[in-house]
């Protein structure tokens, strides 16, 4: 269970001319059965030097008044380098759910629901920042986003503070085990970590899902949470709305022929004036 400033210290261990080994990977949407052997389910490692699902962040841009406080990181841009090249992530919206319940009556965590613009392919990228904000022993194991059925997905994080933790494992799933294969669900991108107070991971890194969807909307469903009972624990989770991927709309055959009846009659008044203006 590492934060990113022991990742840190592993990767001065690796020479320092090695490159960033992260970048978005695609989570593969034709399989029955996610698994590790299969592709399925993409896994990091403690090591950002190695670590396939890393961003490496090389500059940001903080909103005004949430550049100071490590639980409250609002990025409007963030400039990062990848295996396959760099971008530059945009702010396009956000929205802040505090007092989130993990337990009933316990308000446990801020989550922070993002949405920026990649200048590297133009792509939507989806952002969660799970705070956990409680030393009560309670942590979430995994973190979802929901709403990618029919659309491509790739899964990548970076880190915000020395308190974030890295991203163990993501993959196209709306399992709550820790089983080695999981059922597939096309609907829900599945990111796995360790939030925990108690260990000493109280924040997320900033998880992130790319997708080839071209709009986005607010949904009910949106970002999802859970304890799996690691040490113990209450096995609870949950879900608030938020952003999800959506299409731009498609005018129906009926508003098509309204909006040709309505140039023809722009059209005909517009002849009718140039006659009228002729005689």
């Amino acid at each position: 269970m590492m934060n990113f400033k022991s990742m840190a210290i592993a990767a001065m261990l690796v020479s320092a001319s090695s490159a960033y080994a992260g970048d978005f990977v695609n989570l593969r949407d034709d399989l029955a059965t996610l698994s590790a052997a299969n592709g399925g389910l993409v896994v990091g490692a403690n090591n950002p030097l190695r670590d396939k699902l890393y961003l490496n962040a090389t500059s940001y841009s903080w909103l005004s008044g949430y550049s100071s406080n490590p639980a409250q990181l609002i990025a409007t841009s963030i400039s990062y380098t990848a295996n396959a090249g760099a971008g530059v992530l945009t702010l396009l919206d956000y929205r802040i759910n505090s007092g989130v319940e993990l337990l009933p009556g316990i308000a446990q965590a801020t989550i922070y629901d993002f949405v920026f613009r990649d200048s590297s392919d133009n792509s939507l990228v989806f952002g969660t920042r799970y705070i956990n904000q409680v030393n009560n022993g309670q942590e979430i194991n995994f973190l979802y986003r929901y709403g990618f059925e029919g659309f491509d997905a790739s899964s990548a994080w970076l880190f915000l503070s020395d308190f974030d933790l890295r991203m163990y494992e993501s993959g196209r799933t709306d399992d709550h085990s820790f089983a080695s294969s999981v059922a597939f669900d096309g609907d829900a991108i599945r990111q796995k970590s360790d939030i925990s107070v108690s260990e000493g991971n109280p924040y997320s890194g900033l998880y992130l899902v790319k997708t080839d969807a071209t709009e986005y909307t607010l949904g009910n469903k949106a970002i999802g949470y859970y304890q799996a009972g690691e040490e113990g624990q209450a096995v609870v989770g949950g879900f608030i709305g938020g952003f999800v991927p959506t299409v731009a709309a498609v005018p129906e055959p009926s508003e098509y022929a309204l909006m040709m009846i309505g140039l023809g009659l722009v059209g005909f008044v517009a002849t009718r004036r140039k006659k009228q203006h002729l005689a």
